[in-house]
């Protein structure tokens, strides 16, 4: 390549770009591949120095085709238009994201950068073709979520996706929308509007895991659906047909440990309704309001939803105002009496002298695995639990954590509860 004197951030970023080209959006053997050498530019030099010996003939083809000197051009094109290009590695790379079985290796960017780090978000997602019942309950939904600081994250796709977008920034709120194409691609032709809308308001942001000028294919929008996901707490479907896309991003969600929100269908014999019935049977969460969403995110999460700080919802029109001061009466009490009873001396160490041996016994058993063990015993200390909260507490990877879940709810050693809970058994 030419001998150019480039920023140490580009020089870094041209590796990213280069793998992206040579993989592919989407790649769990990228993925596998940067665990095992470390970092992109180890990876590129294995790669060039022909160390990589089990690379498929579509990736050998690719790395033929694309140069460093490409991917640098790349970068140069993205500076030059404002297209924030954020790796992996980038300390901006959105913390739920990270957390995914394959993320995004890069990501660009166009918009309102703080959005990648912003909390709490809700994915709105819905067919195409939307009957007139959804667009108002989308509408509705949204604009209530938005004014309480929800950030809302959709498809960009025509109809629900759009109604979403919209509605938050009619109410004054902020939205994220995540493109299967290049960011620079005007896709779909209808939404320029709402696009430079987005853009001009400073309330909007465009990310894609495609290089610019990746055109819209229909491959990339079940890639584009893991992101839509695993952005938010939880997903809401308006409208889903059997063969509607929206129920990938319904599955990811649950996949993910998500909260899985589904409307009601306006009519249970509409076939456009047809794949929201079979998620409510399955226990997904029935949205009839905003409220709803509020009540779920803060029992779930209340660390990421401060309801009583949110303005015009300190009056009788708080988001079940009753039911949450009395959880938050609740916990406090809890923690009080937890705190004066760890203080307190148990029974056994007043009762039994210290020369005598008090045995531990327990009718449980414990699974082998010590990382098993250990979610097993937090569990039966700390009861139901979200397994978001458990990941964070015990420090494991969710996809990690997942799979650990499913090997002991097969063993019977904990039983999965609506909403990703687990329980002990």
């Amino acid at each position: 390549m030419e001998d150019r004197k480039i920023s140490d951030e580009a020089q870094v970023l041209r590796y990213w770009v280069w793998l992206t080209l040579v993989f592919g959006a989407g790649s769990p053997q990228l993925i596998a591949y940067l665990e095992k050498y470390g970092s992109p530019e180890s990876l590129y030099d294995a790669l060039q120095h022909g160390r990589v010996l089990d690379l498929p003939a579509a990736q050998q083809k690719n790395q033929a085709k694309y140069s460093l000197a490409q991917a640098e051009n790349m970068v140069e094109y993205c500076l030059k238009h404002e297209i924030e290009l954020i790796s992996l590695e980038d300390p901006r790379y959105p913390y739920l994201l990270r957390q995914i079985h394959v993320p995004p290796v890069l990501l660009t960017a166009r918009g309102d950068l703080s959005l990648l780090s912003a909390s709490p978000m809700l994915t709105v997602v819905g067919t195409r073709h939307p009957s007139q019942y959804s667009l108002d309950v989308t509408n509705v939904l949204v604009t209530e979520l938005a004014r309480c600081g929800i950030i809302i994250v959709s498809g960009f796709a025509d109809g629900i996706d759009t109604a979403a977008h919209t509605a938050a920034l009619d109410a004054g709120g902020k939205t994220v929308a995540v493109l299967g194409c290049g960011i620079n691609v005007n896709y779909p032709h209808g939404n320029e509007k709402l696009r430079n809308r987005m853009m001009e308001q400073g309330k909007g942001l465009l990310i894609s895991e495609y290089l610019p000028g990746v055109q819209p294919l229909p491959a990339n929008f079940p890639k584009r659906n893991r992101i839509l996901s695993a952005l938010s707490e939880g997903t809401a479907v308006i409208e889903a047909s059997k063969r509607s896309g929206s129920l990938s991003t319904a599955d990811l969600a649950v996949e993910q440990g998500k909260f899985l929100f589904c409307v009601p269908p306006h009519d249970i014999f509409d076939k456009r309704y047809a794949g929201v019935m079979p998620l409510l049977r399955e226990g997904a969460l029935p949205l009839f309001s905003h409220r709803d969403v509020l009540f779920e995110l803060y029992t779930g999460h209340p660390q990421r939803l401060k309801l009583l700080d949110i303005p015009d919802y300190q009056d009788e029109s708080l988001v079940f105002a009753d039911d949450i001061l009395r959880l938050e009466d609740r916990l406090a009490t809890e923690s009080r009496a937890a705190k004066k009873a760890a203080s307190a001396p148990s029974p056994k160490q007043l009762a039994i002298s210290d020369e005598i041996p008090v045995p531990v016994s327990s009718d449980a058993p414990l699974p082998e695995s010590e990382e098993q063990r250990e979610i097993v015993c937090y569990l039966r200390e700390h009861g139901d639990t979200h397994i978001n909260d458990i990941a964070a507490a015990l420090d494991i990877e969710l996809s990690a954590l997942l799979s650990a879940m499913t090997i002991l709810e097969l063993d019977g050693y904990v039983e999965t509860l609506f909403g990703a809970i687990y329980r002990a058994v």
